[in-house]
């Protein structure tokens, strides 16, 4: 959390304060995703996975 005393700010700072941030968390969420793509996955896991994205394009087709 960022504190910023009110005396201080503009009335842009706390919006670029706000988009610095999650672009931060959107750049730390995409690295760990990459991570985790690189990882082996069991056959049981890789069996769910297909059936979650298929139950996804099937509800995307019909939505």
């Amino acid at each position: 959390m960022i504190v910023v005393p009110h005396s201080w700010r503009d009335d842009h700072l706390w919006l670029d304060i706000q988009i610095e941030t999650q672009e931060r968390i959107g750049t730390a969420l995409r690295e760990m995703y990459a991570d985790l793509e690189r990882l082996s996955l069991s056959p049981n896991l890789i069996l769910l996975v297909r059936q979650i994205e298929a139950g996804r394009s099937a509800s995307e087709a019909h939505g």
